[in-house]
């Protein structure tokens, strides 16, 4: 495994070429499990899975042309899946929801994939109750693969099940640490799940090993509201440590990158939500100061995060599955979650920045981290914040309604909400706020073009539906390869369209990806006045300065000048980032960087000019 990439080995590694045995039994399992499903009326998730056991199918046959495994098993593994593919495509009503205690699951991801999840069930499951539901996060696999998703051992099935719980099992978008796509994976995973299943929304935990013990953390820092609890187990907590860099000898731009996902930065967001934290002290793939560290601050912070280190413990699957243990045991016996009345948030990418009833809406200085401290004393709101344009409060349940009388007046059931005094920085807002709605603050002179569905950096491009264009020959093979890159690393669809293709609709609906400049590309020809950042003949045009040079690459986030809603990005000249490991293509691209072919020790391309541009899309 290279340095520079973020994932963490599972252990013990998977043998890539032993797959095939575990699929087939897999899906001996689930054919018995589907052979006598009830009949019902239709069920749109069925469409989803449908389409995953479709490209189940495909997969296998490349395989079978490389030739690598024995053809009778692959052929037996093409036979059993078109099958069940056959029994999902004539079934009426869910598919996937049968008397078995293991059911798999799918749904389209913004990209229009199909991404698998599973759910696995206490024998005892009735809906007429309310279950638990723990989301459980899976460590780092080389060959990881919608043909050979990982899958929990029996040990921990058995764990969740004695204990009364229901376990998701998100795919994970295969080795995305959960972050970005990944960690909407597995948003949506729980969403689902508690959809489908009669799950007690005030006992929904999250847990995960190794790569899942990070994801776990970053999952549930990002915002902690939809966690009764957080279980961790010897994850990462500290990108410098890890890459042993340090910090200040990175660009600014690119510590806000890092600084984004990175638990250390994020920890004041678990003020109300109890971590249990896990590591092995002799554990040599993700060392143990890892979690020594975040247990530190956390005690600094007050934090509720408690921690356990096994002096005998390392990183295998003999640890794991005591620890997993351990973490269902001790989140089984997690009280209730009760809505909070104080909220500290911390943020550096805006489209992460909510933890509960509040939320930042706007920056003042965007690729800097920004904070919100907000406390309920009484019918007051007192609210502190550092590098904030703009937020909105909905705290659910914490004022009390008045009903009025006069003398005289027959009581009726109208209510008359709280009024709330609003206290900014020490400042009292001149008007009162109705408790019944939305708190919203902005700060005079707030540049608020950007919004958190609609910001950089360029990765966040590709968390909602996108579209890549190219205009001649060379742009397709461009945007060919992005598509490829994005097949490998989050196991997504990339749809592509040449500019003579792309309608008002598409325009509107998704993030135009465009390849080339505004000599092959007509639709950066046609906005390519207004853009802050171009690439010519010369260089890059970088507002009315050059950057001279017939070797130079863009990227770009920037706002649609098509649609109000949407962004669109940029890749012009050399190629980035061939050196970075597929699943991390993305990772360290901020709003736009200008970059030549030479390298960084992070394999990351040197860097002539990047950053993050201001509320209104200003360089």
């Amino acid at each position: 495994m290279p340095k520079n990439s973020r994932q963490i080995a599972k252990s013990p590694p998977r043998n890539g070429r032993v797959f095939l045995p575990i699929f087939l039994l897999c899906l001996c399992v689930f054919a018995r499990c589907f052979a006598r499903d009830a009949m019902a009326q239709t069920d749109p998730q069925n469409a989803a899975l449908l389409a995953f056991k479709r490209e189940q199918i495909a997969l296998l046959r490349e395989e079978a042309m490389r030739g690598l495994y024995n053809r009778a098993a692959i052929d037996k593994a093409i036979a059993q899946t078109q099958s069940r593919a056959t029994q999902i495509e004539r079934a009426v009503g869910d598919a996937a929801r049968t008397r078995y205690t293991l059911h798999e699951r799918a749904y389209f991801a913004p990209d229009g994939s199909p991404q698998p999840f599973w759910i696995a069930l206490p024998a005892a499951y009735n809906p007429n109750r309310k279950w638990s539901l723990v989301v459980y996060l899976h460590g780092y696999s080389p060959s990881i693969s919608k043909i050979s998703p990982w899958f929990p051992s029996a040990e921990i099935l058995d764990g969740a099940a004695r204990r009364g719980m229901v376990l998701a099992v998100p795919y994970g978008r295969r080795n995305s640490d959960f972050v970005q796509w990944g960690q909407d994976d597995v948003l949506k995973v729980k969403n689902e799940a508690m959809r489908l299943y009669s799950i007690d929304e005030n006992r929904v935990f999250l847990a995960g090993a190794s790569m899942g013990g990070y994801g776990a953390y970053a999952v549930g820092l990002h915002d902690t509201s939809p966690w009764n609890a957080v279980a961790p187990i010897c994850g990462r907590t500290d990108f410098y440590l890890w890459f042993d860099t340090a910090r200040d000898s990175l660009p600014a731009w690119k510590r806000a990158l890092y600084d984004a996902d990175d638990p250390r930065f994020l920890l004041p967001n678990a003020l109300n939500t109890p971590f249990f934290v896990q590591h092995g002290a002799l554990d040599t793939t993700v060392p143990v100061e890892h979690s020594r560290r975040i247990a530190a601050d956390a005690k600094r912070l007050n934090l509720p995060l408690q921690y356990l280190e096994d002096p005998e413990g390392d990183h295998y699957a003999d640890f794991q599955i005591e620890a997993i243990s351990r973490a269902f045991e001790w989140l089984a016996a997690r009280p209730d979650r009760a809505i909070p009345p104080k909220i500290k948030l911390v943020a550096f990418d805006p489209r992460e920045a909510k933890n509960g009833w509040a939320r930042i809406e706007a920056f003042e200085t965007y690729g800097e981290k920004a904070t919100l401290d907000v406390e309920i004393v009484g019918d007051t709101i007192n609210v502190q914040t550092e590098n904030v344009a703009s937020f909105v409060l909905e705290p659910p349940g914490l004022f009390s309604t008045k009903n009025e009388t006069k003398p005289g007046e027959t009581k009726h059931s109208e209510t008359k909400h709280s009024e709330i005094q609003l206290i900014v920085n020490g400042d009292e807002m001149p008007a009162l706020f109705d408790a019944a709605l939305p708190v919203r603050w902005q700060k005079d002179g707030a540049k608020l073009q950007k919004t958190p569905a609609r910001c950089g950096p360029f990765k966040n491009a590709l968390r909602d539906p996108f579209l890549l264009v190219y205009g001649d020959g060379a742009d397709r093979l461009a945007a060919q390869k992005f598509a490829l890159e994005w097949k490998e690393s989050a196991d997504g669809n990339a749809k592509i369209k040449s500019t003579m293709q792309v309608t008002q609709a598409d325009k509107a609906n998704f993030n135009l990806i465009l390849f080339g400049t505004r000599d092959s590309n007509s639709l950066l020809g046609e906005i390519a006045a207004q853009l802050p950042l171009e690439l010519t003949k010369n260089g890059v045009r970088n507002g009315e300065k050059m950057i001279v040079s017939q070797k130079l690459g863009l990227r770009m986030i920037w706002k649609s000048p098509w649609s109000q809603e949407r962004v669109i990005g940029v890749c012009s000249g050399i190629w980035w980032g061939e050196k970075l490991p597929l699943n991390h293509k993305w990772d360290l691209i901020p709003d736009y960087i200008v970059y030549n072919s030479q390298t960084e020790t992070d394999d990351t391309n040197v860097a002539l000019d990047a950053g993050f541009f201001n509320g209104n899309w200003e360089k």
